[in-house]
C-alpha cells in the first residue's frame, strides 16, 4: 500500500477562473485541517480561507473531503478549489509539502487507484486516453473503456477459459477417472465459442487502436501538381507554402484534421522528380519516400493539365487528378482515380468519403472502445493459444498440452487488466499521464 501523501494541481497549467489542487493519502485530512480548519462531512464542500502557517491567508476558496475507500484513489482525498492563479496553486502545494505531503509523480493518483483495486489497468489507460482524445468518437470510446465495457468483455473471456482449465486440469490430476466423451465435446464447443468471441473482440480492438493513434496519409506527387494546395484545402488553413516554382516543399509539412470524428494526419511531401536541382531537394525526396512507407495510406496528386509518370511503389493509394477546373469535361470518378479542383473545392468531399472507406472507417458506426497496441498483442496471442487448444482436443492430443495452452491464454488475457509482473509496464503507462492525474 502506498504510504505517501501526494499533492498536485489537477487543473491544466495557466490562469483561469478556478483551479483544483488534489491531495491523497493518510495525512490528507490532517494537513487539510491545518490549512482550512475542520472539514465538512465527506463529499460536502466547505467555504474556507486556505491558510499558510507563516504568512496568513493564501486564498479564499472551497475544500472537499472524500473519505477512504469511497474516493478516486481509494485513500483519503482532499481537493482545494481556489482561484486559477498559478502562484496561488504553487503556494497551496508548498504549504501542504511543508506539512508532510510530497509532490505527486505523473499519473500517481490514477496509479494509486489501480494499486488499490479501484480500477483495472485498461480503465487506468482510458483515463489518459480520455484526456488526450481529439475527436468526439475518441471521447465516447474512451468513456466506454473507463466505464468498464472493455474490461467486462475481457473478464467474461477469462471466466470461460478458467472453466475449461478447471475441467481439463481436474482430469489430469485424477487420471484414473476417464474424461467422458460428452464432457470433452462440451469443453471443445465452449472453447470454440470463446475463440469466436476473442476474434470478434480483436477486430474491435484493432479499430480502437486506430482510433486512438489516428491515421497518417502521405500526399505525394511530382513538383507543382498541387500537393501543398490540397493540404491547405484539407486543413482549411494556409499551413503549407504554395508556389509555381518547382521544389518549393523541401521539408515535410504536417497537419492533423478531424474528419467524421476520425483524426487523420496529412503529410505534404517534397515533389518527387528524377532530376532534383540540389542535394537539399534530393534529401526532401528521400524523406518523402520514407513517409510513404510509414503511412497508412497515400494520395498521389497529379496535374490534370500536365500528367507526369510516377513510377514509384506507393502501396495502397488513390490518384487525385487536380486542377479539374482547367478542363471542359471532367471524367467520372473511378475506384482509384478522383477528379477535383483545389481552387474551387469541387470533388474534395467525394475524395474524403473514399479515403475514409479505404482506411476502413465506417462513418455510421461508433468504435466501442479505445484500445492500445498491447491489448491487441495479448488478444492475438490468446487467440492462437485457444486455436491450438481446440486442435489438440479434436486430434486427441494429451490433456497436458491443452492445459498448458489454456494456462498461457489465461495469462495473456489477464495481462490486459492486471499484469502479474507489471512494474516496468506500469512505469511506462503512467509516465504518459500529466501530473495531478
Amino acid at each position: 500500500m502506498n504510504k505517501r501523501t501526494i499533492i498536485a494541481s489537477a487543473s491544466a497549467p495557466g490562469r483561469g477562473g478556478v483551479s483544483v489542487v488534489r491531495m491523497s493519502g493518510e495525512k490528507s485530512k490532517t494537513i487539510a485541517e491545518r490549512m482550512c480548519g475542520e472539514l465538512s462531512e465527506p463529499w460536502k464542500f466547505k467555504k474556507c480561507s486556505i491558510m499558510s502557517s507563516g504568512d496568513g491567508v493564501i486564498d479564499s476558496g472551497m475544500v472537499v473531503f472524500f473519505q477512504s475507500p469511497h474516493s478516486y484513489t481509494g485513500e483519503d482525498v482532499v481537493e482545494f478549489h481556489c482561484h486559477g492563479n498559478p502562484m496561488i496553486v504553487s503556494l497551496i502545494v508548498d504549504e501542504a509539502v511543508s506539512l508532510g505531503a510530497v509532490v505527486a509523480d505523473p499519473g500517481e493518483f490514477t496509479k494509486t487507484a489501480f494499486l488499490n483495486d479501484k480500477i483495472d489497468l485498461a480503465q487506468a489507460e482510458s483515463v489518459a486516453d480520455l484526456i488526450n482524445a481529439q475527436s468526439k468518437s475518441a471521447v465516447l470510446a474512451a468513456n466506454a473503456s473507463l466505464s468498464g465495457e472493455f474490461s467486462n468483455k475481457i473478464n467474461s473471456l477469462v471466466d470461460e477459459v478458467v472453466r475449461g482449465r478447471v475441467v481439463i486440469e481436474a482430469n489430469i490430476d485424477f487420471p484414473e477417472e476417464d474424461i467422458e466423451g460428452d464432457l470433452l465435446n462440451t469443453i471443445k464447443r465452449d472453447l470454440e465459442i470463446c475463440l469466436e468471441e476473442v476474434s470478434k473482440l480483436l477486430m474491435g480492438v484493432r479499430e480502437g487502436v486506430r482510433l486512438r493513434e489516428g491515421y497518417s496519409v502521405a500526399i505525394v506527387g511530382a513538383p507543382n501538381a498541387g500537393k501543398s494546395t490540397l493540404l491547405n484545402v484539407l486543413a482549411r488553413d494556409d499551413v503549407a507554402i504554395t508556389s509555381n516554382v518547382p521544389g518549393t516543399t523541401r521539408d515535410l509539412v504536417k497537419t492533423v484534421v478531424n474528419i467524421a470524428g476520425v483524426t487523420i494526419e496529412f503529410i505534404d511531401t517534397a515533389g518527387v522528380r528524377s532530376n532534383p536541382d540540389s542535394d537539399i531537394e534530393k534529401e526532401g525526396i528521400n524523406r518523402s519516400l520514407n513517409v510513404v512507407q510509414k503511412s497508412n495510406f497515400t494520395l498521389l496528386v497529379k496535374d490534370i493539365s500536365d500528367v507526369k509518370d510516377f513510377d514509384i511503389d506507393l502501396g495502397d493509394y488513390i490518384t487525385v487528378m487536380n486542377k479539374s477546373d482547367l478542363i471542359d469535361s471532367v471524367p467520372k470518378n473511378e475506384k482509384d482515380i478522383f477528379y477535383l479542383s483545389c481552387a474551387t473545392g469541387e470533388g474534395v468531399e467525394d475524395l474524403l468519403r473514399a479515403l475514409l472507406a479505404r482506411l476502413g472507417v465506417d462513418e455510421g458506426v461508433e468504435t466501442a472502445f479505445l484500445s492500445r497496441k498491447r491489448h491487441e498483442v495479448s488478444l492475438e496471442k490468446a487467440k492462437e493459444l485457444l486455436k491450438e487448444s481446440v486442435v489438440s482436443l479434436v486430434e486427441g492430443q494429451s490433456l497436458e498440452l491443452v492445459a498448458e495452452n489454456l494456462r498461457s491464454a489465461h495469462h495473456h488475457l489477464g495481462d490486459i487488466l492486471r499484469p502479474m509482473s507489471s512494474d516496468d509496464l506500469l512505469g511506462e503507462i503512467f509516465s504518459e499521464f500529466c501530473i495531478g492525474k
